[in-house]
């Protein structure tokens, strides 16, 4: 519907107002008055203003432009006004009749009061359109429902004049002149407040502060000229209602002009200084940014210390950060200073300006050195160093970083506002700084716990895949970690004269290096097995190939045992590892079985091979033998107390009739149940090995290992 009156609007205008200058021009030779024409020529003005709105609404989007851009289309507009009226002038003969509305007297005045007119109120929407944008800047929650009341009221009043023919009164609310009198305080009333809203001025840098007031002038003066120059007679002769709202929009430009004249004026001496605060933002901002986006350490470093010089300008700039352990400062970052001056700064230390500004935790202006007894002798390092400013970088949890500290040649160069700035840059470089720490240390822990993972799946495939199958034996086994990976382990194997063997053993120490430790033993066992015929031999062989190769304060505890599945014995020995138990069954009490022996790894080998005695075990038919690792009997609960081998001697009397899944089952229940939720501060590892009784149906036995 909109588009469709627009479409005949923008044909049927056009032709309305060649109609009336001809109108016009034939009432001005004949001497006849057509009263209609003057409603036609109110409805086309009316017309002219509904595009305008229409076309600035859809169009143009003043609301998208900057202050300078609104500012400079209103220039343009004014500008246009005083143009056409001066060529206009130029051109034609314009005489009007005196009084109001004027007559035309020449019909060169006719055509200058058309375009002129045609010119008002195509360039009045625009204007109102700026100056809301002027006035919406950082807008109040009334100022809406003033712009509304404004409209309305310069309306009322263009409706007033037609109404009464009389031009305002200039306030005397005379009988002739009150509804447009009133309808005009009205307006002034609500201009003037509206006046007020130039929040924009405040925030003009100085120099455009400066531009806008001297370019302002001259248009200020144009804008008072206007009204008497353009539109004062040549409007009323042909329209009551664009004379009035022209007049309207002058008055509003008049005062809002004015009190922004004033404000440029009063706001040049402070914008200065509010220009420094303005980039002392945006470099707040900037840095920040900046900082931000950068996550290497090594970079931000220097970014930091780069940064502070330029935002300061100081002739020289460091950042020093601080050890926990040595109590001192390293600078890692520097501008400005030389090889020897930071060989010897003298700023390292826990004293001098250090101190205060620790303690103070915040910046530290030194502005004359020289006269500064305390400091001083700073000089004597740095003898450009007249002035100091220096601010501590703190952690969100209040743990000191490091300092960073800028110079200047001269005494006094620094000031309030750069102490100020100089807090807020360095609490963000401390944020900054704290935040790639945590991510460094966030991307390490991540590589180092997919390497630990791999390193578990390693160390799992480094147990037996199955438990080998022996006559007249059942063997079940268990090793959990306590960390990601660990110096636990059991395997099997044979000895060179064909008989299974098997080994128990706990490498000291906890994580990766426990676990290459037990990867590297692992190896060796297998391939020493395949030249010993029995325990003794092959521990004395193995530690002699480990104690050249293991720190000295690590070593491997292990049992090796040596299985005869025919004669149902296992011969062994124990270096230095726990005792084995033998559950002889039938009702029989289990017992430990002690041999002498100490860790590989701890003796090169004389004393080694002295010490290890090998001991033989016959196994009667239901009896069961458990090897284990200390983790087991030192798992602790909540309270700090350990399971105890008195624990797990009670459950193995408990279970002479189990099967050793059933043994291993109970054993992993009753020590996680001991445990409840605390973790394993150690690994812990059991091997099961039961004789069977003669009336099972099988004398074979072969079962998954059990490893997690």
């Amino acid at each position: 519907m909109v588009k469709t009156v627009l479409k005949i609007s923008y044909i049927f205008i056009p032709l309305v107002i060649v109609l009336i200058f001809f109108v016009d021009l034939f009432s001005f030779y004949s001497g006849i008055t057509i009263k209609l024409v003057a409603y036609l020529r109110e409805l086309t003005i009316l017309g002219i203003i509904f595009v305008s709105y229409y076309l600035i609404k859809k169009k143009l989007h003043f609301d998208e432009l900057t202050i300078g851009q609104n500012l400079v289309r209103l220039a343009i507009l004014i500008g246009a006004n005083f143009l056409i009226a001066i060529i206009l002038k130029a051109v034609f003969n314009a005489n009007y009749s005196a009084g109001f509305p004027a007559t035309y007297q020449t019909p060169g005045s006719i055509f200058v009061s058309t375009i002129m007119a045609f010119t008002a109120a195509v360039t009045l929407v625009p204007i109102i359109f700026i100056l809301k944008q002027l006035i919406f800047y950082k807008r109040k929650r009334k100022t809406l429902l003033f712009f509304n009341f404004f409209l309305l009221a310069i309306s009322l009043n263009a409706i007033a004049v037609f109404l009464s023919e009389k031009p305002v009164g200039f306030f005397r609310f005379t009988q002739d002149t009150f509804g447009n009198d009133f309808t005009m305080a009205l307006a002034v009333v609500f201009i003037t407040i509206l006046s007020f809203r130039n929040e924009w001025i405040t925030y003009l840098s100085r120099k455009k502060k400066l531009l806008y007031f001297f370019v302002g002038l001259p248009l200020y003066f144009g804008i008072a000229a206007l009204f008497d120059f353009a539109y004062r007679t040549p409007l009323p002769a042909y329209s009551l209602s664009i004379a009035a709202l022209a007049y309207s929009m002058w008055i509003f430009l008049i005062i809002y002009g004015g009190i922004s004249m004033s404000k440029l004026l009063f706001h040049l001496p402070t914008a200065r200084a509010f220009d420094r605060k303005i980039r002392e933002l945006n470099s707040l901002y900037d840095l920040g940014r900046m900082l931000n986006n950068e996550t290497q350490i090594k970079k931000l470093l220097l970014l930091i210390t780069r940064l502070t010089s330029q935002v300061l300008e100081s002739h020289s700039t460091w950042l020093g950060l601080y050890d926990e352990k040595t109590k001192q400062f390293q600078v890692v970052s520097s501008d400005g200073l030389s090889e020897t001056e930071l060989q010897n700064n003298p700023l390292l230390g826990m004293e001098r300006i250090n101190i205060a500004v620790i303690d103070k935790k915040e910046p530290i202006l030194i502005n004359d050195v020289s006269h500064n007894r305390q400091y001083r002798d700073i000089l004597k390092w740095k003898k450009n160093a007249r002035t100091i400013l220096c601010s501590p970088l703190f952690s969100s949890r209040e743990k000191l970083m490091g300092i960073v500290y800028a110079t200047k040649e001269k005494e006094y160069t620094f000031d309030i506002d750069d102490q100020s700035l100089l807090q807020g840059f360095s609490n963000q470089a401390a944020m900054a700084l704290e935040n790639a720490r945590l991510l460094q240390e966030s991307i390490e822990r991540e590589r180092l716990e997919q390497e630990l993972r791999v390193a578990r799946d390693v160390q799992i495939k480094l147990l037996p895949q199955k438990i080998p199958q022996m006559p007249n034996f059942q063997i079940e086994a268990l090793c959990l970690t306590a960390f990601e990976v660990g110096g636990d382990y059991y395997d099997f194997f044979n000895f060179s004269d064909g008989k299974p063997g098997l080994i128990v053993a706990d490498v000291s120490g906890k994580g990766t290096s426990a676990a290459l430790y037990m990867a590297e033993f692992k190896g060796i066992i297998q391939t020493l097995a395949k030249s010993h015929e029995n325990p003794h031999s092959l521990a004395c062989a193995a530690n002699r190939v480990i104690y050249p190769n293991i720190e000295r304060r690590s070593f491997v505890s292990a049992i090796l045992a040596k299985i005869n599945p025919d004669a149902k014995t296992i011969t062994f020995v124990r270096a230095g590892h726990p005792p084995l138990f033998h559950c002889p069954g039938n009702n029989h009490d289990p017992h430990q079985i002690l041999s002498s022996g100490i860790g590989i790894g701890l003796d090169p080998g004389d004393k080694f091979d002295a010490l290890l005695k090998e001991e033989s075990v016959k196994i009667q038919d239901g009896g069961t033998i458990v090897f284990y690792t200390d983790g087991v009997i030192e798992a602790r609960n909540a309270q700090g107390d350990e399971y105890s081998e008195e624990r797990l001697m009670e459950l193995a009397r408990e279970c002479n009739s189990d099967s050793v899944g059933d043994l291993k089952n109970r054993i992993l229940d009753s020590v996680t149940d001991f445990c409840g939720k605390t973790p394993l501060h150690d690994d812990l590892t059991f091997v099961i090995v039961k004789c069977l009784e003669p009336n099972r149906e099988t004398n074979r036995y072969v079962s998954q290992a059990g490893t997690s």
